[in-house]
């Protein structure tokens, strides 16, 4: 399937909040109703491989957590809280990125909502897992 027709299934799956758009490196860029907690979106990438799709967030969970703290150093409740939620949404962790491989094309949209879910409840645990400031 080409790029443009992989747009245009996603884009058609997918509820109107849902953005795609054809990205440089062949795939697709799914741009999400979902936000960060600072407001910035939340975007899924879809690439095709051998007629099956990775569905990934290249990374960009783990990068926005990186960017909240002054200490790089996860706290053992916040890997735990971010390992169960890639439990429950079926989520696999590659490095940094949150990555569901092999899927098909009847279940891009699927696939696109649990890794979005996955960014936005990776970002939570940040939330979930700093002391609450006292004024």
């Amino acid at each position: 399937m080409n790029v443009h027709t992989l747009s245009q299934r996603l884009a058609s799956s997918l509820p109107a909040l849902f953005e795609c758009k054809q990205v440089d490196d062949g795939g697709v860029l799914v741009r999400t109703p979902l936000l960060f907690p600072d407001g910035d979106m939340i975007d899924v990438v879809v690439v095709e491989a051998g007629g099956r799709f990775t569905v990934t967030d290249t990374g960009d969970a783990a990068g926005w957590l990186w960017l909240q703290t002054a200490s790089h150093d996860q706290p053992q409740r916040q890997r735990d809280l971010i390992a169960d939620a890639c439990l429950t949404l079926g989520i696999e962790r590659d490095g940094s990125q949150l990555v569901i491989r092999g899927v098909r094309a009847a279940d891009l949209a699927d696939a696109v909502m649990r890794v979005a879910q996955a960014e936005a409840r990776v970002a939570d645990t940040l939330r979930l897992t700093q002391p609450a400031f006292a004024p």
